[in-house]
Parts: C-alpha cells; sequence; structure tokens
C-alpha cells in the first residue's frame, strides 16, 4: 500500500483534448513494479469488453465496473436484436441485472438512438467516465486508484482511435470494396 502513493504520484495526468502521456503498455510495466502479486492479478483482469460469465476479480471496484460494462453490452445487444427482430437470449441472472440497472439500460437506450455512430460513442464513453468517477470515491493512493487509472487509460486509448478521419477511411474503403464487387 505505501508504495502505491509512489506509483500514483508519478503518473501523468490524463486530460482531455490533450494527447496522452503514457500508454496501457507503459502504465502496465510501470505498475508491474509497484503492484503485490494478488494486484497484479486483478490488473491483469482489467478490460473494457467484460465477459459474459460473472468471475470475481478480488477488487470490488474492478468487479462493479466489470458488472456495470457488462450490462451496458447486453443492453445494447437486446436493443439491436430487437430492431432486428430476433430474440436476444439472456439468462435469468442477465435479466435481472439489466432490470435492476435501469440506468444502465436507459444510457443504452440513447446511444442505440443517435444516429452518428460516432456520436454514439463518444456517448458510451462519457457515461464510462462518468462510472469511474463514481466509483472513485476517496480512493487516491491505494490499488483501487491504480484499477481507475487503467481503466481510464483503456477508455482514453479507445476513443482516440475514433475520428472523424478514421470513420470516412473505413467508409470509402468499404464503399470502394462495394463497389469493386458489383462491377
Amino acid at each position: 500500500m505505501a508504495y502505491y502513493y509512489y506509483l500514483m504520484a508519478q503518473l501523468p495526468a490524463i486530460l482531455p483534448g490533450t494527447p496522452l502521456a503514457c500508454g496501457f503498455d507503459e502504465f502496465y510495466e510501470l505498475a508491474s513494479r509497484y503492484l503485490s502479486r494478488r494486484d497484479q492479478k486483478i490488473l491483469d483482469r482489467l478490460t473494457l469488453e467484460a465477459p459474459r460469465d460473472t468471475i470475481p476479480t478480488g477488487s470490488q471496484l474492478a468487479d462493479e465496473w466489470l458488472a456495470r460494462e457488462r450490462s451496458l453490452r447486453l443492453a445494447l445487444a437486446k436493443i439491436r436484436a430487437t430492431k432486428k427482430n430476433r430474440s436476444q437470449m439472456l439468462t435469468m441472472d442477465e435479466t435481472e441485472s439489466l432490470g435492476t440497472r435501469i440506468s444502465i439500460s436507459r444510457a443504452a437506450s440513447t446511444a442505440a438512438s443517435n444516429e452518428n455512430p460516432l456520436e454514439a460513442e463518444q456517448y458510451l464513453i462519457a457515461v464510462r467516465m462518468s462510472w469511474l468517477e463514481e466509483l472513485r470515491g476517496n480512493h487516491f493512493f491505494d490499488s483501487e486508484a491504480v484499477f481507475i487509472y487503467g481503466i481510464s487509460l483503456l477508455l482514453r486509448e479507445r476513443s482516440d482511435l475514433f475520428t472523424v478521419e478514421t470513420g470516412r477511411d473505413a467508409y470509402s474503403t468499404i464503399y470502394t470494396q462495394i463497389l469493386g464487387e458489383e462491377a
């Protein structure tokens, strides 16, 4: 625990609208020098793609993050399936989770109703960042703060991938492929 203060104190701030001073891989390498084995295992399991099965990580904060992310992805999948007149097979626990996390279902509905995919993704990133601030509480120099920083980096790296230029390039590539197949 005492070493976590030194780790957190040397990590660069993640500021909106500015380039990241370090990526997740650099953070991971640095954090690995300070973390206990238990906390290293938890850091290894941090992801933006929560597994469908609930497997405790050993961190209450990381477990709550993954539960929210899992619920968001299930809600989005359910909305997409409904739009395509398909059924979405959910377990009883998944259905209950969606029923108790109304704000997450609303966030999924808001994102799905957005016609612009980039704006929908930016909205979901903002929702996820607000979750992290809510989960932060008084965690500033402990293992939970390290996990929040790691998830924040993953989110920021993801959001940096979504740009108008990248979207246009992808659209042009797909459009060219379609035209090439029809010719």
